[in-house]
């Protein structure tokens, strides 16, 4: 008797390479090797994975601007649907959600809407507010998303909570390390809630001293982080990379990590640098308290406060070499027992087995 393969289709607004998009990318592809068939649909012609989708094994179809073709893209989304006639879909982000919203009036299939911010936009509030309840489960990275989602009445209070997949590297422990210059990372595109400004403020505030920072991100064509890094006389501390399509070379080389967002869900970037044991100066937000502090890795500050990141960094370098090595696998630890691939590729399996 043959088995028939579960369908499911994977909608997000884009593939940009954001956090939300590469673990849509890592779920598609695990959840492909156990059997299932997928289809990705990125709603904007948008492709930043220097990937090849169709060696991994994953369909991709991709629309046209909305502004010159709404219609026809529209038109093609819809065809998709019927064509591909889906058990269950999986909408990443609030746009994307909308969309799947819509066609399940009409599409008789399973939604799970994943959510992976911990704040809304006010462009989305009442939009998702108006639409609550048309999902057939939500679906959240973190437990403070889910909290603030359902306090703000925004979701149904059974939706549950699945956490970002993380590569493990193999190493086990991590040892101290000892640098002429104390040199950090921070990993994150030039986007408005990643807060460059504090950074780069908070570095202004002990130039004198013998550091780097090792800046990787797609700046998308921004030049005023080289004018601010001028003005501020800092060149010498600041080393802007761009994107570089593996960090984990920077993360690995360095001795902490730093993160200045005022608004993020369950960053990629910080979990990684935690799993290469490096220790953490973060800012004291949902998603990354969670981690930071259950974790006991590194050290919080307040949001968009540039002293308070100067003396949290200057803290950090203070420590030894040992001191850092502690906080560092413990950080390690943490991402090892809650985030590997195993634990939460099977959730999301069990999730899609209930549902469809």
């Amino acid at each position: 008797m043959t088995i028939q393969r579960k369908r499911i289709i994977l909608l997000s607004p884009s593939l940009s390479k954001g956090g939300a998009e590469t673990q849509l990318i890592k779920i598609a592809s695990e959840l492909q090797s156990r059997g299932f068939e997928l289809l990705i649909i990125s709603l904007k012609p948008i492709n930043e994975f220097d990937i090849s989708f169709r060696q991994m094994g994953l369909k991709v179809v991709t629309l046209n601007n909305w502004m010159n073709q709404p219609y026809l893209n529209w038109k093609k989304l819809k065809r998709t649907f019927s064509y591909y006639k889906p058990d269950l879909v999986i909408a990443f982000m609030f746009a994307a959600i909308l969309f799947a919203r819509m066609l399940k009036r009409e599409g008789g299939f399973k939604l799970i809407s994943s959510i992976r911010i911990s704040v809304i936009p006010a462009k989305w509030h009442l939009l998702m507010k108006l639409s609550k309840g048309m999902d057939d489960e939500v679906v959240f990275n973190s437990d403070a998303a889910k909290a603030n989602f359902e306090r703000l009445n925004l979701v149904k209070k059974e939706s549950k909570v699945i956490h970002n997949l993380v590569a493990i590297p193999r190493i086990s422990i991590i040892t101290a390390q000892k640098h002429a210059v104390f040199t950090w990372v921070c990993v994150a595109h030039f986007r408005w809630n990643k807060d460059y400004v504090t950074l780069f403020e908070a570095i202004a505030r002990h130039k004198p001293a013998s550091f780097r920072v090792d800046i990787i991100g797609a700046l998308n064509e921004a030049t005023w982080p080289y004018q601010m890094i001028l003005d501020l006389g800092i060149k010498k501390h600041v080393r802007l990379l761009d994107f570089q399509q593996d960090p984990s070379l920077y993360v690995r080389a360095a001795d902490a990590f730093v993160l200045s967002s005022h608004s993020e869900g369950m960053p990629n970037a910080l979990m990684e640098a935690m799993s290469h044991g490096k220790p953490v100066v973060a800012t004291a937000i949902d998603g990354i308290t969670e981690l930071v502090a259950e974790a006991k890795c590194g050290l919080l500050t307040r949001k968009k406060n540039a002293k308070d990141l100067a003396e949290k960094m200057k803290e950090m370098m203070a420590f030894s070499p040992a001191e850092r090595q502690v906080l560092g696998n413990k950080g390690k630890l943490y991402i090892e027992q809650n985030f590997n691939k195993e634990k939460v590729i099977s959730e999301w399996v069990q999730l899609i087995n209930q549902l469809s």
